[in-house]
């Protein structure tokens, strides 16, 4: 494992590629920012820490959490999100993120959908993923109650929820695709939420590897992606060494 400040510095120096795409180029200030919110380590350790299935218990830095859920935190506070759209929940380490940004904010609410990976089931998807859910938990277990105010869990396939949920609010600011990692889900869940997408309005891919569906999208409404790396504990030889992607409305 890295030391903690090269973590951080990886992460710092990221966000300030992504902000000079985005056309901020002091995005990487919210590295720093974030790395103060150490209430936000201390809730998610205290969550976790009793739940033997999560092996992870504790953390050195906020920023070990990785470049992907800081950049999720950044372009929350960037933005100034108000309707903030997560699909894929699981354990809720990205939505205690994304509610912390908005939370940082003063304003804004999370909806997050989620088709649960239950221990009992196994896995929910069909992308090769194999995370579950620990035993008798549910979706979003980790995430601190401090910030559960602005978040509204719903739980089912996003095919279905996501049409209900931008007919309620007609507008997203900020949308993340963290769900099941196939062409056919990925493309749906990009073409569902672009025309709500607001001008500036940012829309965040995990795992944009698994297939061609993110490109494919950004070429047919004509952006150039941002791309970014793998965290540096987290590089695999012989694998493509790209974590996640963000286009711009």
């Amino acid at each position: 494992m890295i030391e903690l400040g090269q973590q951080a510095e990886f992460v710092r120096a990221n966000l300030a590629i992504l902000g000079d795409w985005f056309g901020q180029p002091d995005l990487g200030k919210y590295a720093d920012m974030l790395a103060a919110r150490l209430d936000l380590k201390d809730g998610i350790e205290s969550q976790v820490a009793p739940v033997d299935f999560f092996r992870t218990k504790s953390w050195d830095g906020v920023l070990r959490f990785g470049l992907y859920r800081a950049a999720q935190y950044a372009l929350t506070r960037a933005t100034g999100s108000q309707v903030s759209i997560e699909t894929g929940v699981l354990h809720g380490l990205s939505s205690a993120f994304l509610l912390q940004g908005l939370a940082d904010n003063g304003s804004g609410r999370l909806f997050s959908v989620d088709y649960p990976s239950v221990f009992e089931d196994g896995p929910s998807n069909r992308d090769g993923f194999m995370d579950t859910l620990p035993p008798r938990m549910g979706s979003g277990w980790a995430v601190p109650p401090a910030l559960r105010s602005r978040w509204d869990l719903r739980l089912g396939k996003s095919s279905d929820l996501l049409p209900q949920i931008l007919a309620e609010n007609g507008r997203v600011d900020l949308f993340v695709h963290d769900s099941e990692h196939t062409w056919d889900t990925m493309t749906m869940e990009f073409a569902a939420i672009w025309p709500a997408l607001t001008e500036g309005g940012v829309l965040i891919a995990d795992n944009i590897d698994c297939n061609t569906s993110f490109f494919d999208f950004a070429r047919k409404v004509g952006r150039i992606p941002y791309v970014a790396p793998v965290d540096p504990d987290h590089v695999v030889p012989g694998t493509s060494g790209i974590r996640f992607g963000v286009l711009k409305k």
